[in-house]
């Protein structure tokens, strides 16, 4: 799927704030939640998401969805990531 139509998508399942998401290389997030689900596609670089059930590594062209309410780690590798990003709020649902 490229760009395009991801934002595609996530318009069409009304996510809010769509829009790049870009980390430097090496950051890693303190242990979270989102109020919100978090869509995204792996533009550039890429990072493990790290959650109660596991680890996934994330590269380029690789698709997320994260549920609100659930603890996560963001661990960025070292080229850094750029993310299309998209909120679901729970009202959308």
């Amino acid at each position: 799927m490229n760009e395009s139509e991801f934002r595609a998508s996530l318009a069409a399942r009304g996510c809010e704030r769509i829009g790049i998401v870009e980390w430097e290389a090496g950051r890693l997030s303190p242990e979270h939640a989102h109020e919100f689900t978090a869509i995204g596609l792996v533009l550039e670089g890429g990072f493990t998401l790290r959650t109660p059930t596991g680890a996934r590594l994330l590269r380029p062209g690789d698709v997320f969805e994260l549920a609100a309410g659930i603890p996560h780690v963001e661990d960025v590798g070292d080229r850094g990531a750029r993310i299309l990003s998209g909120r679901l709020e729970p009202s959308s649902a």
